[in-house]
């Protein structure tokens, strides 16, 4: 099987930080899989030089737009350029994961998984979230979207809420496509697990993706909802000559201080 890690870069550099991030946290796991980027054509030629010596295979892919959509967040406006993943039919099968998650554990095992699947959503969970997507390329699925994207509703404004509605059979699929939580699971939510006497023995080694679906570390400071040394440990493996103790122990401290908010709360 031709397989392929896949992510994309979209709306300039702002998210270099995190596929730098997410490719050293694959290479952490020790897969062999290539890690392959879509780089629209708002991203500068230094941001594709740095993705190249990291090791991403560059696939420049082109725009796509919904009519008449309106995005939830503005950072959601180049996001159906993601639909472009059906086009890459060098591959069998891909997994594509959004330049705001990271690996936590060898995920392979995915690439085994029947088409479509994708972990539920943490707010409507007979819903899919679109941040982690185990799908095969198909020039003639990709034709269908294209054709049908104005039509379509998007619950969202942008890629997730029409893949929902594209397919809208998920939830009552076998259970093979439908990923356990745990292979997207929101950064905040892993906090809550890990500072949880009980959680954190029973749950926290489920943790296989996590999803910085709120704050982006490289975007925030202080990162205070969770999860914010694992990201930072990865990115300063990207960049070596910024790793230092005192660091880590910053980031270790942000991760602390949201556990004793929520503590006050859950009392």
């Amino acid at each position: 099987m031709n397989r392929a890690y896949v992510t994309l870069l979209c709306n300039g550099d702002r998210y270099l930080p995190g596929v730098e991030a997410l490719g050293e946290s694959l290479k952490a796991t020790g897969t062999t899989v290539p890690r392959v980027a879509m780089v629209a054509s708002d991203v500068s030629e230094a941001t594709r030089a740095r993705l190249q010596e990291l090791g991403w295979l560059i696939r420049d892919v082109a725009p796509l737009h919904k009519l008449g959509a309106k995005p939830l967040f503005p950072r959601f406006d180049d996001v159906f350029a993601k639909l472009r993943a059906w086009q890459l039919t060098e591959f069998d099968k891909v997994v594509l994961l959004d330049a705001d998650t990271l690996v936590l554990q060898n995920i392979d095992e995915l690439f085994l998984r029947p088409y479509f699947a994708a972990a539920p959503d943490f707010l409507m969970p007979d819903r899919f979230n679109s941040g982690v997507m185990v799908l095969d390329p198909s020039d003639e699925t990709f034709a269908r979207m294209v054709q049908s994207i104005d039509k379509a509703a998007t619950y969202d404004g942008g890629d997730q809420g029409f893949l929902n509605t594209f397919f809208a059979d998920w939830y009552a699929m076998p259970v093979a496509h439908r990923l356990p939580a745990g292979y997207n699971l929101m950064h905040f939510i892993l906090q809550f697990l890990r500072g949880h006497p009980v959680l954190k023995h029973s749950l926290e080694k489920e943790a296989k993706v996590i999803h910085y679906a709120i704050q982006k570390p490289w975007h925030t400071a202080p990162q205070v909802s969770g999860a914010s040394e694992d990201w930072w440990s990865m990115y300063f493996r990207a960049h070596p000559q910024l790793d230092a103790p005192w660091r880590h122990e910053v980031h270790r401290l942000e991760d602390v201080l949201f556990e004793r908010v929520v503590d006050q709360f859950v009392r």
